[in-house]
């Protein structure tokens, strides 16, 4: 009896530890579209999710849910976890809520289930709302984060919807990029006037809303604005990123148009990383 016991616990063991593999090697997996989600997943680091999301892999691998749902659920995790981050929540409270986030899952209303659970936490354990999210990236250091989920946020907000997308990760040929420099020129003082100068240096300097991607770092590095926008075939205005197509229509770059740059980066933040429409 006590082997039986055993061999039923081992082979379950076995059936899961085949989609660990792939959540840790994401190229394990052969479906393209899932892939993708298990690249993303694996760039933010979030393996206190991996006890969850095995018992949903070997559900999408039995057929008791089709891939849509499976690709739906991947993205959802994203989602809550990315929102907290940017909002600053403890990790430590993602412990308890994946552990038994599987037990809330209802086999005929699957993808619904596990919405209305992660919608329904409160306090530490929340789904943060649009504005909240809202207003904590527009001041959220996301230059000295760790490297991987800084990429994980260009890499997605560059290449959403976008049927050429850039390769960032892996890629020495693009560079993160201060648009108001970590060292700028003086004569970015003399453009600004000290409380501007200050005021972006002090608030915005490392925001999302003053980063961008760029061939040609080097090249543009602490100049002023106009030259890094108009620099031949290096400028901004060469650029076919969607990060810098904002920049090549405007001729400076002050408090104003980093906070509207960053209304742009946010309204399309919230449908990447979107929270679920749903009545509960």
């Amino acid at each position: 009896e006590i082997v039986e016991i055993l061999e039923k616990n081992l082979s379950e063991i076995k059936s899961l530890s085949k989609f660990y593999n792939k959540l840790v090697n994401p190229k394990n997996e052969e479906d393209k579209a899932v892939r993708q989600q298990l690249e993303f997943i694996n760039k933010l680091e979030i393996n206190v999710a991996f006890p969850f999301l095995m018992k949903v892999y070997e559900d999408y691998s039995n057929g008791i849910i089709d891939k849509q749902i499976f690709i739906s659920v991947l993205a959802l995790i994203q989602s809550f976890t990315f929102r907290r981050f940017i909002v600053g929540l403890p990790t430590n409270a993602l412990n308890k809520i994946f552990m038994s986030l599987y037990d809330k899952v209802e086999q005929d209303n699957y993808l619904f289930s596990i919405q209305k659970s992660l919608l329904l936490r409160a306090g530490v354990q929340r789904f943060p709302r649009d504005t909240e999210t809202i207003n904590a990236l527009k001041e959220k250091d996301v230059y000295n984060i760790k490297p991987k989920n800084r990429t994980y946020l260009l890499e997605r907000l560059e290449n959403f919807q976008n049927n050429e997308p850039v390769a960032i990760e892996g890629n020495s040929d693009i560079t993160i990029e201060h648009i108001f420099p970590q060292n700028p020129d003086p004569k970015w003082k003399i453009e600004l006037g000290n409380d501007e100068y200050n005021y972006i240096k002090e608030n915005y300097l490392n925001t999302i809303g003053n980063l961008t991607l760029s061939g040609n770092n080097g090249k543009l590095g602490n100049k002023p604005f106009l030259d890094k926008r108009d620099l031949a075939e290096v400028g901004y205005k060469d650029s076919r990123l969607w990060l810098n197509k904002y920049l090549t229509i405007l001729d400076k770059w002050d408090k104003a148009e980093i906070e509207r740059r960053y209304n742009l980066i946010s309204e399309r933040f919230m449908k990447i990383w979107e929270i679920p429409n749903i009545t509960i």
